[in-house]
């Protein structure tokens, strides 16, 4: 039996256009431009088939998204790869590339291929994970029999104890390691200092304000310029996660003329947030690198529109409410949002900062490119069926019952989203209808 999904605004490789998708089994049947009617699909795909109409909704390529942290193994009171794979369906993401920053952290191959096993019997979406590098696990990192989508460096420290900040070890790693590196830059030496000054000044009632004087964007460029260096230097495949400043924008452009094989990432705490916005939310949309100035954030949009900034990631970090409740140095950073991915972008398109094609490009084109993902990430015949239907006039209210996420807490609790999405495809499975899951859908390891 066919699905036929008609009269869909399908966007697709910087393109809208009113059209028909049908999907057979886990795959795009045809792609059909010239809009036939009903009659004339029956004639063809038989009465049997399912018909979707989807007219006024726009049809997307699922969101690939290349940066979460779904704290499987170690963590369950912040979430399981069942419950964050649950939420990000739910927003329209199809494909994860989760972190290494578990307990025990993901930095053995041993460690690695356990998340896999794990993946295969709870995950919801098509996943892959990082390996995670430390000051002393080469072996590992450079081991031939290495699974992964990439190797993830935290140049700052963040969430988990796994900074890398010996320089032997990272020239080691950027001239080495032959797969793609994914950076977390942020200069250890810069945060520390500040934050030995916010405690002399503040002791413990640091104002959460202060997390962008902590985590400066002097931090944020100093560490950016020296992983672009050692990447120039190496030709590495270097992917810078989360920019949250404007000089880096400028840094990696530049750095693209030279040698392509950089690339970046914006997150949606970054696109959607600013410092402005703690004295709402305080320490819920505490994170790293922190959020920046209203004009930093105007900037990762135009970087986005302008392709200076190749890929938008959740960074999907849950942890609990009674965690983010204490005091700024013990509140935890990072913010649960993937269940809103597409929420909060198709927002930004009714509000004409963000078009809907550069979404499309961002979340699923751009990243099925840059980590070599066959027959996803774009709506093509021969595909798989890897699609989102979002209806731009319904709204969409979130509640804490509607919550799938672990945590059990959004900072976007009672915002009302002028968009829903309505359909979410895995694989051909229509996993997710009117804002709930339906069915299970048959996932893969892409990496």
């Amino acid at each position: 039996m066919y699905t036929i999904i008609q009269h869909a605004s399908i966007v697709n490789e910087r393109s809208v256009r009113i059209g028909c998708v049908v999907l057979k089994g886990k795959y795009i049947e045809a792609l059909i431009y010239n809009n036939p009617t009903k009659e004339e699909l029956v004639k063809k795909y038989g009465p049997s088939s399912a018909y979707i109409d989807a007219s006024g909704q726009y049809l997307i390529p699922g969101i690939v998204d290349d940066q979460v942290h779904f704290r499987e193994p170690g963590q369950p009171e912040k979430g399981t790869m069942e419950t964050e794979s649950r939420a990000a369906l739910l927003g329209g993401v199809t494909s994860v590339f989760d972190m290494p920053n578990n307990v025990p952290a993901a930095t053995t191959v041993l460690a690695l291929e356990e998340k896999y096993k794990r993946a295969a019997k709870s995950m919801y979406t098509h996943y892959a994970f990082y390996m995670g590098a430390t000051n002393t696990n080469e072996k590992e990192v450079l081991s031939k029999d290495l699974p992964g989508c990439g190797l993830k460096i935290f140049m700052g420290s963040s969430t988990g104890n796994m900074l890398v900040d010996d320089p032997e070890v990272l020239n080691i790693y950027f001239k080495e390691f032959k797969g793609l590196i994914a950076t977390h830059c942020e200069d250890e030496t810069a945060i520390r200092e500040n934050l030995k000054a916010a405690r002399a000044k503040y002791n413990e009632d640091i104002p959460w304000i202060e997390h962008g004087t902590i985590r400066s964007r002097k931090a944020c460029i100093s560490s950016t310029t020296d992983a672009i260096e050692m990447a120039l230097r190496h030709k590495t495949k270097l992917h810078i996660l989360h920019v949250s400043t404007k000089e880096e924008i400028g840094l990696i452009t530049s750095a693209r003329r030279v040698f392509d094989g950089i690339s970046c990432e914006a997150a949606l705490p970054h696109i959607w947030f600013s410092e402005e916005d703690y004295r709402e939310h305080g320490s819920h949309i505490k994170c790293n690198p922190a959020l920046k100035t209203p004009s930093d954030r105007d900037a990762i949009l135009q970087g986005i529109e302008n392709r200076w900034i190749q890929v938008i990631g959740s960074d999907h970090a849950p942890h609990t409410l009674a965690e983010k409740q204490n005091k700024y140095e013990k509140a935890p950073s990072g913010i649960p949002l993937i269940q809103h991915t597409c929420n909060m972008l198709m927002e930004l398109v009714a509000q004409g900062r963000l078009s809907i094609t550069h979404l499309a490009e961002a979340c699923s084109h751009e990243p099925a490119r840059l980590f070599g993902l066959r027959n996803r990430g774009f709506i093509r015949e021969g595909y798989y069926a890897d699609l989102v239907l979002v209806d731009p006039g319904k709204r969409h209210l979130v509640t804490k019952q509607s919550l799938e996420t672990g945590c059990q807490w959004s900072p976007l609790e009672g915002f009302d989203f002028s968009s829903s999405v309505t359909h979410v495809f895995v694989n051909g499975t229509l996993a997710v209808k009117d804002n709930n899951i339906i069915e299970k859908p048959s996932v893969t390891a892409l990496l």
